[in-house]
């Protein structure tokens, strides 16, 4: 007979003591060094940070032994175990990103999910205006239209956002497209302006919290997609005036992927009626339903791994042991700004933001293609990018934006100047072979999307597709998901982070 175990409920610190690491060793100062901490393949440049973020290999060893847990005794794990220490990472979250209560925050998968959550749960009717951007994220952006799509009357307001630019004329425009979308909108609707913190592509911190109270002073709900904040930027979010905030803690916060947090103003929290799917926990609007009862639902809502939201708790842990959040924002925000000249150096190009407004921790280079060859966006062009890049064991984001091609680079502690420089040659040399093979490829018209928003739009007309065979044999429009440009065998994407 088994011997009888205690269900007393648990935190992190009663199931693993702290990493030995922490308590016996000093972090390496910031740079190559740094590599030592983490799981990369021998000799890869990862200069992309920004779209899934890395896991230092103690982390790794935590969510492990999380997961060795979660199997000693499933039924006590999700009956009882996890439910504490999930309650602990949210308080920690709450204290980090400066909410009021811990019950203004909840764990969601990705921000995109968060996002889709709040967007989907306003009761949207006929007049009702959504704000978006040109450069809102993919996903955030199609949900929008989704919503347009399944509710009718609901509209798209668009706000162009177009680089470069400055911090001043953002909030100009912003002011005055907002001013224009009040005046004409139905009496009674209502409008939801999407705001990004930090957009995703370009890489560009905004002045999102002057946007939002330029939205809020024209009584306009303000959604901040953070993805990239938390972790790259500090946050007072119980002072932002936001409605709703979402970010990534896989990103830059060093917690196992994928893991985000959803924040709402108590003001707010009324929107929130149901997860996705909906909880057992719910309870119907009215008198009846507790004012916390969102709260009840996120914690569980189907049967899922709680290890990535837990590991946030180790996260921490390792970010106060190599030095905490200030030193580690100083370090990649000062790398990012001379990394991003010292690749432009190289290219013979320019930065997007060469006075540094709109950098922190990501910088936009341009891609040494000529005017002519990138006065026309073809989706061909970014897979070959993307493949060449993998296939010299290293990676940075490339986009496209205002008839040029660029480079998205994520500054992280593991990185140091010569990362950049080493980038910028193998650009030289990648985009030299993209435009020969272009030449040789006779790509026909019809193959081609017209513009980036056309990919957006229609994104099987924004491919090549060739023979297996290196390019040789007929060419053909794109028909299925499995495409061949330029001779790189891959499988057709939507836009990436």
């Amino acid at each position: 007979m088994s011997s009888p175990q205690s269900i007393e409920p648990v935190t992190l610190d009663d199931v693993l003591k702290p990493n030995q690491l922490f308590r016996h060793h000093r972090a390496v100062k910031f740079g190559h060094d740094f590599l030592q901490y983490y799981s990369f393949k021998k000799g890869f440049l990862n200069l992309n940070n920004g779209s899934f973020g890395a896991l230092p290999k103690v982390i790794t060893e935590a969510c492990n032994e999380l997961t060795a847990w979660q199997e000693e005794n499933t039924d006590y794990y999700y009956r009882i175990g996890f439910i504490p220490p999930l309650i602990g990472v949210r308080e920690q979250l709450a204290k980090l990103v400066g909410a009021s209560d811990v019950d203004e925050i909840v764990m969601v998968a990705n921000t995109s999910t968060g996002m889709g959550l709040v967007l989907r749960n306003f009761l949207w009717k006929s007049g009702d205006i959504i704000i978006r951007c040109n450069t809102t994220y993919g996903t955030v952006y199609k949900t929008i239209q989704y919503i347009h799509d399944t509710t009718p009357g609901v509209e798209i307001s668009q706000f162009e956002l177009l680089f470069p630019t400055t911090r001043q004329a953002v909030l100009e425009g912003w002011k005055e497209h907002i001013d224009k979308v009040k005046q004409s909108a139905p009496q009674g609707s209502k409008i939801v302006a999407v705001i990004d913190s930090i957009v995703a592509n370009p890489g560009a911190s905004m002045p999102w919290k002057e946007m939002v109270k330029i939205s809020k002073d024209a009584g306009v709900w303000a959604i901040v997609d953070g993805a990239h904040s938390v972790g790259q930027e500090p946050l007072n979010l119980s002072t932002s005036g936001a409605d709703f905030f979402v970010s990534s803690a896989h990103k830059w916060l060093n917690a196992k992927r994928g893991c985000a947090f959803l924040w709402f103003s108590k003001k707010s929290r009324d929107i929130m009626l149901t997860t996705i799917p909906t909880s057992a926990s719910y309870v119907s609007p009215g008198p009846e339903r507790p004012p916390t009862n969102i709260i009840s639902q996120f914690q569980y809502n189907g049967t899922i791994d709680y290890t990535p939201y837990l590991s946030v708790h180790f996260a921490l842990q390792w970010r106060e042991w190599i030095g905490g959040e200030a030193a580690i924002q100083e370090y990649c925000n000062k790398l990012a700004r001379e990394g991003g000249r010292r690749l432009a150096e190289t290219m013979s190009t320019q930065v997007m933001d060469p006075d540094g407004e709109f950098t922190l921790a990501m910088v936009n280079v341009v891609l040494p293609f000529s005017k002519e060859f990138s006065a026309t966006y073809d989706a061909s062009v970014s897979t070959a990018l993307r493949n060449k890049l993998l296939s010299q064991n290293m990676f940075a984001v490339t986009f496209y934006h205002q008839q040029l091609w660029w480079t998205r680079v994520s500054a992280q502690i593991w990185n140091e100047i010569s990362d950049f420089e080493v980038l910028g040659k193998a650009f030289v040399s990648i985009c030299s072979d993209i435009v020969a093979e272009h030449e040789n490829a006779h790509i026909p018209p019809e193959s081609k999307a017209e513009s980036f928003y056309s990919y957006l739009e229609h994104p099987f007309q924004g491919a090549v597709a060739y023979d297996p065979e290196d390019g040789v044999g007929a060419h053909r429009p794109v028909t299925a998901t499995t495409v061949v440009p330029v001779g790189y065998h891959t499988h057709l994407a939507s836009i990436r982070p």
